[in-house]
């Protein structure tokens, strides 16, 4: 028997664990991600944010100066060609608005352009003050050309400073972009990175979870297929598997433990209930059943009690393992109302919770704990009660172990009924033979009583017929015929009832000389021809060769005349009856045809029993005792050989005899003295 499994182990990891452990680290990933991003973004942000700010407010500065410079250039420009008053305000609004502009664009102007913004400056002061000059000559005082020539001149110079400053804050903040690009690739790799990384590890991290998870969980799962396949040894082995797991395996392995021991429990009920079934007694057989009953069930105690019978009330059966404590006598002389009891399943009594009573007493007596009860029997008959005891200090019984109880009393029902019935066959087989012998005895002395006076009545009607007391008139004559048909016909009777007495008896001596069973044949047909021809029957004997066999003379003689009177007898006035015999290999066939009433084929397996006639034939009326064939088959049996009949009622019956012929070495001198005496016992 296995061990019992060992209990999950008390420091292994449980799936709530792994899985905390799994998902921590996959968020510890994540925030490590999330450090990482800020740390490949925030500092090149904040690197580039503030130059990139800079020179853009320094660049949108410059371009209000360049606008308010060519607002007040094209007012200068209009109002020196028209002298219109609304070209002399736009000139002073952005001559007004400059100096703020101006300082703005110093505020905000970095060091890397603060030359080029001075001499943006200085260039534009010159040329408000030559635009100055101009705007407040007019209109009276309408500047010259060399002096228009100079604004102008002076202009340029200002728009050559814009330019070279806005190339610098171009090129500025291109090489801030090109910067910002490149740190976003670095950032961008960084992250890709970290991202691989992290993923990597997310997938080492589930990965192992799922190992540590679904490898055991795999070995538990095949270990369950292959348990339901039928392979009762395995068992499922986990090493550092989550608690949960173990906990599985363990209950997988007691189930498969259990099981194991289920199957070998009934097993065991199997053979043992087969070996109790060979009891033909009852009491053996109850005996028999509690010792494996106990054995089985690990009981302490079994006790089976039987009812009231007409041949009085049985003893008790006890069953008590070795070193049980306690007393069940107590329990096997309780009370039980047998008119009440139905046979049902087995139950489980707890001795603690029944009542006060009888059988409680009985069963503390018993040092009971646990108890199975079963009421068997066949149909809604009780034929017994089984009580099956588990003392204290020891487990409670098994579902199956109750369920097995169940099965084995049934059976123990059945085991109990067949055993009655056989010892009911017994006694009346015992009887019947009792019977028989007397009938057979009383045959004997009756026939040989029957025959002492038949022969006297013979004799003197030999004596009447031959005349020998005195003439005889017709009427005489006719009537001394019919006495005489009848005295040889309870003549055949007689002998046929010795016959078969000496046959039961095993008093039937053959003996083994050489004959002719051609010549044996045709005498028996010369026997029968008066017979046949009186009830218009037409025999016919075809047979040519001669046919040497071993046998009884007398015997034969009387086998074959049976056979072919049984012809002659249920064969109609007008039919035919024909032998014939031939050699066939190392046998002689003797086969006796007839087309009278056949035989029913219901009738046809019993037809050599003694004293069985066929249904058609007593119907009929016709004459006999139904020992014919019976005598037939024995005589020819007894000679080494075999009858079969072949009939169809109201077409015919064919009868075929089969005996060996003589062998080469056999001879008159060697056989004519031999004799085999056979003894059998009746059946």
């Amino acid at each position: 028997m296995n061990p019992r499994p060992p209990p999950p182990d008390a420091g292994s990891t449980s799936i709530g664990q792994l899985l905390r452990r799994a998902f921590g680290g996959v968020v510890a990933l994540v925030f490590l991600m999330g450090v990482a991003g800020l740390v490949a973004t925030v500092p090149p942000f904040v690197a580039i944010s503030a130059p990139l700010n800079d020179l853009l407010r320094t660049r949108s500065s410059s371009g209000v100066v360049r606008t308010l410079l060519f607002d007040g250039q094209q007012g200068l420009d209009g109002y020196l060609l028209t002298g219109r008053d609304t070209d002399r305000t736009s000139y002073l609004m952005a001559r007004q608005d400059y100096p703020a502009a101006e300082a703005g664009l110093r505020g905000v102007t970095i060091d890397e352009t603060r030359a080029l913004v001075e001499t943006l400056a200085t260039e534009a002061t010159r040329w408000w003050a030559l635009a100055d000059q101009q705007v407040n000559g007019m209109p009276g005082a309408r500047p010259s050309s060399a002096e228009i020539t100079r604004e102008r001149e002076q202009f340029a110079r200002v728009e050559s400073a814009y330019q070279a400053l806005d190339l610098r804050l171009v090129q500025k903040i291109r090489e801030i972009n090109r910067a910002n690009n490149l740190l976003n690739g670095v950032a961008l790799v960084v992250l890709a990175i970290t991202t691989a990384l992290a993923g990597w590890f997310a997938i080492r991290i589930g990965n192992s979870a799922t190992r540590r998870i679904t490898g055991p969980l795999g070995q538990v799962l095949e270990a369950v297929a292959r348990i339901g396949r039928g392979e009762r040894e395995v068992r499922v082995t986990l090493a550092g598997a989550p608690t949960e797991i173990e906990e599985v395996a363990a209950a997988v392995n007691t189930a498969a433990f259990e099981g194991d021991r289920e199957r070998r429990m009934f097993d065991a009920f199997q053979e043992h209930s087969a070996a109790v079934r060979h009891h033909l007694s009852r009491g053996e057989a109850v005996a028999a059943a509690a010792q494996v009953l106990g054995d089985l069930l690990g009981a302490d105690h079994v006790v089976i009690r039987l009812p009231p019978d007409p041949d009085g009330e049985p003893e008790p059966e006890i069953w008590s393992a070795a070193g049980a404590a306690g007393d069940p006598t107590p329990l096997a002389g309780a009370p039980v109302d047998w008119d009440a009891s139905q046979p049902g399943k087995a139950v489980v009594r707890e001795v603690g919770q029944t009542p006060p009573g009888p059988m409680t007493a009985a069963l503390n007596a018993a040092a009971a704990r646990r108890v199975i009860e079963v009421t068997f029997g066949e149909g809604g008959t009780a034929t017994g009660q089984l009580t099956v005891v588990r003392q204290r200090g020891r487990g409670g019984w098994r579902p199956y172990e109750v369920h097995l109880a169940g099965v084995f009393a049934a059976d123990l029902a059945r085991i109990l009924t067949h055993a009655k019935l056989f010892e009911q066959a017994h006694e009346l087989v015992a009887r019947m033979r009792e019977v028989d012998s007397t009938k057979m005895e009383l045959l004997w002395t009756v026939s040989h009583e029957l025959r002492t006076p038949l022969t006297s009545v013979a004799g003197y009607l030999e004596v009447l017929i031959d005349r020998e007391a005195g003439p005889l008139n017709a009427a005489q004559e006719r009537m001394l015929g019919v006495i005489d048909q009848n005295v040889v016909r309870l003549r055949r009777l007689i002998e046929d009832l010795l016959m078969v007495s000496r046959i039961e008896a095993g008093r039937l001596a053959l003996s083994h000389d050489l004959l002719d069973l051609s010549a044996l044949v045709r005498t028996a047909c010369t026997e029968i021809q008066p017979a046949a021809n009186k009830a218009d029957i037409a025999v016919t004997c075809d047979i040519d060769e001669p046919m040497t066999i071993r046998g009884d003379r007398e015997n034969l003689d009387r086998m074959l005349l049976q056979v072919l009177a049984n012809a002659v007898k249920f064969t109609g006035s007008g039919g035919t009856v024909t032998v014939a015999a031939r050699i066939s290999g190392p046998n002689a066939e003797l086969v006796v045809r007839d087309t009278g009433i056949g035989i029913p084929a219901a009738d046809l397996p019993h037809l050599f029993t003694r004293f069985f006639r066929a249904t058609n034939a007593i119907r009929q009326a016709i004459p006999g005792i139904g020992l014919g064939l019976t005598i037939v088959s024995t005589v020819v049996e007894r000679h080494g050989g075999t009858v079969t009949i072949d009939s169809e009622e109201g077409v015919g019956t064919t009868a075929t005899i089969v005996l060996p012929v003589a062998g080469p070495a056999d001879d008159d001198a060697t056989s004519a003295h031999r004799t085999d005496m056979h003894e059998y016992s009746s059946a």
